[in-house]
């Protein structure tokens, strides 16, 4: 989670952003005879055209404008994008304009986590490695947990976006979860392409090395397990803005294999993701999110102890803590009414330009993890609060929430960053 400069603006957020109002009406059906973009100082003018649906010698169309803003948005190079048309010499231009995000930059990494606290450290990252839409990162934090990762992601290399992801992490702590101290290698290459506009299909292949010093944290006698997984994913993809979605579906159904090289851990594993956005009124979203992962075999035999999922915290059902349930499977529900406080807006800190907002979120989540079929409805719990939501750039959200559920426990604070349903599929195993 990074938090840099987040609380610092909350000033200049309060100031009043200009509107962009867009009288596309009086230029739907002219025909567009050039497309001229603007502001891209650094990034390859053909990286910004070819994620365009419009094209010179067609009709304007306001619904292809909308995807072509929906398309640059997820690019995630920029701190504001604009497209209008306008008219020169009796002909109509259309006006990509943009204004970038810092394409390199130093960064302070803090991670907050329930299970090893604070770390922090350095790193550099470039969202725009380049010129041509690549993020590339590396980070090492220290404190709580030892971690080192790289990750570079070019999101389209030939065809419909076909693009690839390599990450590497290395992390050195204290599982809390199992008990033991923990050293892991992690190595993972995912290759992915659009079907159309919003269908997604893709692979991934992932190798882990994960060391503990004690004794039956791990399937191999030796204390160390090496499992390799490859899984192959089809999903869907119609947000409206992935910077700051209002509307829309995100769905992906995956399913994976580990062990693929003759390894002791040996297991089937499906996840289906709904993710489901609605727009009430202005400002006001209702936000979905539910996750099931199922898993075959058994825990100690062919499932190493720390592949479990376990619930409560940051990133599962808040107001409880870490750990409150733990399995092989997982089923997590999530529902967040949020209200747009401060809509995003592009301030120039320092010279840099950014693009930050701010909302608030009342949120009910409940869920349940469990191996064996009694325990399935055993051990549901449900949690539910209130929160903050920064957006803030290179992270896209910082979250502080107050959540409720245990019993006998006190408020919870959890503080996380990204969207809670990408963060509860990623965590840390």
């Amino acid at each position: 989670m990074r938090y840099f400069a987040a609380l610092s603006l909350l000033l200049l957020l309060f100031s009043e952003a200009p509107a962009a109002e867009e009288r596309y009406e009086e230029f739907e059906g002219k025909t567009v005879s050039e497309i001229r973009v603007v502001g891209a100082k650094n990034t390859k003018e053909n990286i910004i055209l070819r994620e365009l649906l419009t094209e010179i010698g067609e009709f304007f169309d306001p619904e292809k404008i909308k995807k072509d803003l929906e398309s640059l948005d997820r690019l995630g190079v920029f701190s504001d994008v604009k497209i209008y048309p306008t008219e020169e010499n009796g002909e109509t231009v259309l006006m990509i304009e943009v204004t970038e995000t810092l394409r390199y930059l130093p960064v302070v990494s803090i991670s907050i986590d329930d299970e090893n606290g604070v770390s922090a450290g350095a790193g550099l990252k470039s969202v725009n490695f380049l010129g041509k839409g690549v993020y590339l990162s590396g980070v090492a934090r220290f404190g709580g947990a030892t971690t080192v990762e790289a990750v570079l992601r070019n999101p389209w290399v030939i065809g419909n976006h076909f693009g690839y992801e390599f990450m590497y992490f290395h992390r050195d702590r204290r599982n809390e979860l199992f008990e033991f101290d923990e050293v892991s290698d992690e190595f993972f290459l995912t290759l992915s392409s659009y079907i159309r506009q919003n269908g997604r299909i893709g692979g991934r292949f992932s190798h882990e090395i994960i060391k503990s010093n004690e004794p039956g944290r791990t399937i191999s006698p030796d204390n160390k397990d090496n499992v390799s997984t490859i899984r192959f994913f089809v999903g869907y993809d119609s947000r409206d803005l992935a910077s700051n979605p209002s509307t829309g579906w995100w769905n992906e159904i995956a399913i994976e294999k580990a062990g693929l090289f003759g390894e002791d851990i040996d297991f089937w594993r499906t996840h289906i993701d709904i993710r489901r956005f609605f727009h009430v009124v202005d400002r006001h979203t209702i936000a979905l999110f539910s996750l099931a992962s199922l898993t075959d075999g058994v825990v100690g035999e062919t499932i190493a102890p720390w592949q479990q999922y376990s619930l409560g915290g940051t990133n599962t059902i808040r107001g409880w803590h870490l750990g409150s349930k733990t399995g092989k499977n997982q089923f997590i529900n999530t529902l967040e009414y949020r209200y747009m406080l401060i809509e995003p807006r592009l301030i120039s800190y320092f010279g840099i330009n950014l693009r930050v907002g701010m909302h608030l979120a009342a949120f009910a989540d409940v869920g349940t993890a469990w191996s064996q079929e009694e325990d399935f409805r055993k051990n549901f719990i449900d949690g539910y609060g209130i929160g903050i939501r920064f957006i803030i750039p290179y992270v896209g959200l910082a979250r502080i929430d107050f959540g409720v559920g245990q019993p006998s426990a006190r408020i919870q604070v959890h503080l996380g960053s990204y969207e809670k349903p990408v963060r509860q599929r990623d965590r840390v195993r």
